[in-house]
């Protein structure tokens, strides 16, 4: 049976987090009553990408337990899974990264993944590099490989992803087209793994101008569908665990 995922195409701003949260949680409301079980934020969406020259990163673990606390609770009241894209303080040691963070439907963080190929200068450079590939196990969804934008540039780390028996690859991005913008790097991960691959990317302007910035399902090395829009938008495809496909993608202003 196909379960609904929606890919939550959102514009995000710089530092502004009660601005983003409120739209991330219009987001997901609005995809739950669409029938979505699933939904996924663009990287940083909380924070938006070029946060840290706006607010710095002290807030990070000091707002973590009330942003988590929500993130379940918003999980929870919707009965999905919700893939949160936000900067991460690691609760022994102090260190921040760039993670997605998975929320069940009861509630619970039952999974992350924090970003490999982080820059070393610029908007990125505040965050530390996450050490191992991420595999998480949904009930009803199967076994996802998580990813966050850059992390598909690296060939090994997409196939030490995929030996972990995934069965869909699934990236949150905020991956711009123009000078070091994704070329062909998802349609590559498709094709050597055999995996479907979803990558939920972004819109608005931060650092970069992503209102260009394309949402993808690809399949077989090819990309079988897209979306990118100047607005906000929710993408809905159906996920059939079983065969492995990806069907009926619509979009949703």
């Amino acid at each position: 049976m196909a379960v609904t995922l929606a890919l939550l195409h959102l514009a995000s701003w710089p530092g502004e987090v009660e601005r983003n949260k409120s739209e991330i949680e219009r987001a997901v409301r609005r995809a739950a009553a669409l029938g979505a079980r699933f939904a996924v934020t663009p990287e940083l969406a909380v924070s938006g990408y070029g946060f840290r020259d706006v607010i710095g990163t002290d807030w990070i673990a000091r707002g973590q337990p009330a942003l988590f606390a929500w993130a379940g609770v918003l999980a929870r009241q919707e009965s999905m899974f919700l893939a949160l894209g936000t900067p991460e303080a690691e609760a022994l040691g102090g260190g921040l990264f760039n993670s997605i963070t998975v929320f069940a439907p009861d509630g619970r963080l039952v999974g992350r993944h924090r970003k490999i190929n982080v820059l070393r200068v610029g908007s990125e450079s505040w965050s530390a590099a996450g050490d191992r590939p991420a595999v998480v196990e949904l009930a009803g969804l199967g076994r996802i490989g998580l990813f966050i934008c850059a992390d598909m540039y690296s060939e090994r780390l997409v196939a030490e992803t995929a030996a972990g028996d995934v069965d869909l690859l699934l990236s949150s991005a905020a991956w711009a087209p123009g000078l070091h913008g994704p070329d062909g790097e998802w349609e590559r991960a498709s094709a050597t793994t055999g995996r479907p691959v979803l990558v939920c990317n972004r819109t608005g302007r931060d650092v970069l101008d992503f209102t260009a910035a394309r949402s993808i399902a690809a399949v077989g090395g090819i990309v079988r569908h897209c979306h990118a829009s100047v607005e906000s938008a929710i993408v809905l495809v159906d996920w059939d665990r079983q065969d492995r496909q990806l069907t009926g993608w619509r979009v949703f202003p």
